[in-house]
């Protein structure tokens, strides 16, 4: 009898593991923008940090619009997470970085 159920209750998880239907993600189209149409920006370095909330207000989608709008206009792409209590992470890379002198001149022989 004991075998019996083992095998029922094998036989049952087999089935379910295997009627299971896997659903990948999939990309459907790709977008891009040509490099020529991203303006520079006027940005120095990159940086990250919080763009935090004063006390204890949730953010308002106005002040993220308007800061979103500004950094993308400065030349950063933006990296946003979702809003914690500290405030919204935000990692901003500067696109408009202009490469050091070393690496644009070749060393002196």
């Amino acid at each position: 009898m004991t075998r019996f159920i083992f095998c029922t209750c094998f036989a049952l998880c087999t089935l379910t593991v295997f009627a299971q239907e896997v659903n990948k993600p999939q990309i459907g189209s790709i977008a891009g923008i040509p490099a020529d149409a991203i303006p520079s920006g006027r940005c120095a370095a990159s940086r990250a940090g919080y763009f935090e909330t004063t006390g204890k207000d949730k953010m308002t989608e106005a002040k993220l619009a308007k800061f979103v709008s500004s950094s993308l206009r400065d030349g950063y792409v933006l990296t946003i997470y979702p809003e914690t209590k500290n405030g919204i992470f935000v990692n901003m890379e500067c696109t408009a970085q202009q490469p050091s002198t070393a690496s644009r001149y070749p060393a002196h022989p």
